[in-house]
């Protein structure tokens, strides 16, 4: 099986889908036996850089040299550095790259011609409707396809012996509300206005048409306006946009073929070009072209608006779900429900095993995934849920069942940081809906929220920790008796299980101190504590109440086991001639008798002892 990898920037929010629908298209057309990766990010959406660090990390999960063909899919991305970056690992990566609507030396390029169809419009608004004073309202000035289409009015200008001077070229965005910024400043300036606004794409003239008519101008009557792309805003619009048709699923599949030659060793062109045909209509004093079906369109948008009505509905019902959830292993569960629902094969989700830990001092990756501690968090293919013991497993699955299938990657980051990737098999409801970033974003928001929320918790605890610790000994102290044993206690009472309270004082211990030093009398609490902790039953607490004091607790406990407890503690300090005594006394199950009062028996317990051993020892003397 061959590998194809398409890297690619979403436009705003939206996903372009047409290139890869194209593309698999093509491979199930011919039958040939390839896969589709494509690695897509939004790092021209945010106005966050750090955030948009971590979307364009993506790019450096794949292996390229690994790849069969890569499609670089570049006009949107904004950030000079990045698109440097990924063209010179393309560059260096031995593989053949081809570039949809721009152009790179050294790679081949597929898409529309750019200035044919400009020259086809400059020379049909020339000769046919007499234009003699032009505007090219432009997108971004560094975008490829509008320095080819500027290039193209340009010559017509020489062509017709025009200036720039007199027929301006404006650089702006790709937007709609690019084309009203566009009007209302030519409004405001008082300038005259000219013949005809050459647009480089459908929304920057819908944006001019729509803006004139609020200052009480007509287009055609007061100035003609063309478009590019042949969007809906164009064919469906008041006027009828005068636009150049090209179809982006035939840009997909064109790739296919290209590649297909290239890997049979068949002479292939620098540039491979898509059809692409002028549509002229009423916004260029042309009558309307007649190729819409206005109920068909209506029809087409009021199923498309059910269908992300139902989309949304699904995501805000997620949002709810993933609120509720207390840890990640129940958001990725809801997530994974929730991806079964959209029109897709399937769906994993691959995070930093870290996540999980959410220790305060965590940090992710910046550049590039901690591949050792990636793992795979949850999943399902073809409404089947999947697990996979490493992400290894994981790619080789998708190598074997990739034949004829499209895998979307896109990333999971925490503004610069690196968390994982969700991979996507055949997203088929992104050609509907490709606001694909709300989606993702909903999610990427909510497992950050949760790992932020365990951090703090986690952060807590460990001051809890260090606040019920004491700090000579290393075991509970005194407050935890109040905030760890009381509660404990309550809650085996109520469950009727009897517990065993153990009062325990060093023999002796002011003696010890004068006569070897406090350091070596700390050794001997901190000797005392280890074995009382490392001796104590299961679920059982053992804390320093004060000075030369301890308190040892634990449930289902029973006079054998207590009595065992105890020989094991001073058996052990004994060898080691340190001395203790003891005192223990049982709960009684269901009884009203407080923690206190049991430890005061313990204690009365531990004092008769204590009293005992001076007796023996007296009596000896």
């Amino acid at each position: 099986m061959k590998k194809i990898a398409l890297i690619s920037d979403g436009w705003r929010r939206m996903i372009t889908y047409a290139w890869v629908d194209g593309i698999i298209r093509r491979i199930r057309e011919l039958d040939e036996d390839i896969a589709l990766y494509q690695y897509n990010c939004y790092g021209n959406w945010s106005k966050d850089a750090l955030h948009n660090t971590g979307e364009y990390n993506i790019y450096n999960l794949p292996d390229l040299s690994a790849f069969d063909g890569i499609i670089l899919d570049g006009s949107n991305i904004v950030d000079v550095r990045q698109k440097e970056k990924i063209v010179e690992r393309l560059q260096n990566c031995g593989v053949p790259v081809l570039s949809l609507d721009w152009y790179i030396s050294g790679f081949y390029y597929v898409g529309a011609d750019n200035r044919r169809p400009i020259r086809e419009l400059m020379t049909h608004l020339y000769e046919v409707h007499g234009c003699r004073r032009f505007v090219f309202a432009g997108g971004p000035e560094d975008a490829f396809g509008n320095f080819e289409r500027v290039a193209a009015y340009c010559e017509c200008l020489k062509k017709y012996g025009m200036t720039l001077d007199d027929n301006p070229i404006l650089c702006g965005d790709y937007d709609y509300e690019t084309g009203v910024n566009y009007m209302r400043e030519y409004v405001h300036s008082g300038s005259k206005l000219p013949d005809v606004f050459v647009c480089a794409n459908d929304n920057i003239a819908a944006g001019i048409c729509a803006e004139a008519e609020q200052w009480g101008y007509r287009v055609p009557d007061d100035f003609l306006v063309t478009g590019f792309d042949n969007l809906d805003k164009a064919a469906y619009f008041r006027p009828q946009i005068t636009t150049v048709f090209q179809d982006r699923e035939e840009i997909g599949k064109l790739c296919v073929d290209v590649l297909l030659r290239i890997w049979e060793g068949k002479p292939v062109e620098e540039r491979n070009y898509i059809p692409v045909t002028c549509i002229y209509g009423e916004s260029c004093g042309c009558p309307n072209n007649g190729m819409v079906n206005y109920r068909e369109y209506i029809k087409e948008k009021i199923v498309a608006a059910v269908k992300k009505d139902e989309d949304d509905s699904l995501l805000v019902e997620l949002e709810a779900q993933m609120a509720r959830c207390n840890g990640f292993r129940e958001i990725f569960e809801y997530i994974v429900d929730y991806f079964q629902k959209l029109r897709c094969d399937g769906v994993y989700f691959v995070v930093d095993r870290k996540l999980f830990a959410a220790d305060e001092d965590t940090d992710f990756p910046v550049e590039g995934y901690d591949e050792k501690n990636l793992v795979v968090a949850d999943g399902f293919e073809n409404h089947k849920r999947m697990a996979f013991a490493s992400v290894g497993e994981l790619n080789r699955h998708l190598e074997e069942t990739g034949s004829q299938n499209a895998y979307l990657f896109t990333p999971i980051h925490f503004r610069e940081q690196s968390v994982g990737y969700l991979v996507m098999k055949n997203g088929r409801f992104l050609y509907d809906n490709p606001y694909y970033y709300d989606i993702h974003s909903t999610i990427v928001k909510t497992l950050e929220t949760q790992f932020k929320q365990k951090q703090l918790e986690n952060a807590a605890n460990k001051l809890q920790m260090l606040y019920n610790r004491d700090p000579l000994t290393g075991i509970c102290n005194r407050i935890a008796y109040t905030d760890i044993i009381r509660p404990a206690f309550a809650k085996y009472q109520e469950k009727g299980i009897a517990c065993a309270l153990v009062f325990v004082d060093a023999d002796d211990f002011k003696s010890v101190n004068d006569t070897y030093g406090h350091e070596f009398g700390d050794q001997v609490l901190i000797r005392i504590a280890q074995v009382l902790e490392e001796e104590c039953p299961e679920q059982g607490y053992v804390c320093r109440y004060g000075g030369d004091e301890f308190i040892g607790f634990f449930p289902y406990a029973t006079s054998k086991k207590a009595q065992q407890y105890t020989d094991r503690v001073q058996s052990r300090l004994t060898k080691e001639n340190i001395m203790i005594s003891i005192g223990v006394e049982l709960t009684f199950a269901g009884g009203e008798e407080t923690i206190d009062e049991y430890l005061s028996l313990a204690d009365q317990n531990m004092y008769r002892q204590k009293q005992m051993r001076k007796e023996s020892r007296k009596n000896i003397d």
